[in-house]
């Protein structure tokens, strides 16, 4: 039987509902840098200088890292749950007021730190840590398990063997894998040259599209809406080679590629308003040699 493709199944723009397991970490490093580089190449110029001023460069490839280098330090621990969104099984869409209480996942900690990164009432530390965030939560709710169940725990509970010899879990093999498998497809291939791929391949409909909507409540629910395909297409022996990888390549190469293009996006809207910080004026240096110092008459 012909493997049908996640994307064939339902457009991406259209796909339904997010939710993830506990614990999980989205996207590898590689997922997280690929998605900065793409969002970089789309900031305003008054963007960029908001995010230079917090993070002393528009280095977003390795802001997009940050929150889940953290995960080590037992002050971040309640940041924990921001990386992820559960929903029941039953149940195709996320309800905010159940699986998102006080704002505590994924979605809602997209809205509230984009909110913070720009807020002047906040001290500099505050917003640069909003900001950092922010870049995470939004590659995260891009990972189709961070929209999943919390019964075991996003996929991470699910044994897979990849490609013969990888023993992985379904997390991961969404998380990492398959886009190393991609990356390392050809000799000398990196990061950086799958995310130029996928800048210079978004076709302009769909990039339209996912800039039309900057509700992280849909970034989710489409997320959970793959989520839910990628259950029903797992083998049953849950070993997944080059068919698997071939099948559902064009799914993560959209989402990742979503992810960057409205990475970018909230940014652009979040600073729109953004005033420049204004250096205090420097007086200009005192030439000591052109000092008058002769005596002053009585």
């Amino acid at each position: 039987m012909r493997r049908r493709t996640i994307s064939s199944w339902i457009p991406l723009a259209g796909l339904i509902a997010i939710t993830v397991g506990s614990h999980a970490s989205a996207w590898g490093q590689e997922g997280h840098q690929i998605i900065g580089v793409i969002a970089m190449t789309r900031l305003t110029p008054q963007t960029r200088v908001a995010i230079i001023e917090l993070l002393g460069n528009d280095d977003l490839a390795t802001a997009g890292l940050w929150a889940d280098q953290i995960r080590g330090d037992s002050k971040y621990d309640w940041a924990k749950p921001l990386h992820y969104v559960n929903a029941p099984r039953n149940e195709n869409t996320i309800v905010l007021e159940r699986d998102c209480a006080k704002g505590e996942c994924a979605v809602g900690a997209i809205t509230r730190f984009l909110a913070e990164a720009s807020d002047s009432t906040k001290s500099i530390e505050e917003r640069r840590d909003a900001l950092k965030f922010a870049i995470h939560f939004i590659g995260d709710l891009h990972q189709p398990l961070h929209a999943g169940y919390a019964d075991d725990l996003g996929g991470n509970r699910i044994p897979v063997i990849a490609f013969g010899d990888i023993k992985t879990n379904l997390h991961a093999l969404w998380d990492t894998v398959l886009i190393r498998h991609k990356i390392h497809s050809k000799p000398g291939g990196d990061w950086r040259t799958l995310a130029n791929a996928l800048e210079s391949e978004m076709p302009p409909k769909e990039v339209a599209q996912w800039e039309s909507n900057l509700d992280p409540l849909v970034w989710g629910n489409e997320s959970l809406a793959v989520t839910r395909l990628i259950y029903n297409d797992l083998p049953a022996d849950a070993k997944v080679g080059e068919a698997y990888y071939q099948s559902n390549l064009p799914t993560i190469s959209r989402r990742l590629a979503a992810g960057g293009v409205r990475l970018a996006a909230a940014l652009n809207k979040t600073f729109a308003n953004h005033q420049p910080a204004v250096k205090p004026a420097v007086k200009p240096a005192v030439n000591k040699e052109n000092l008058d110092v002769s005596p002053v008459s009585p």
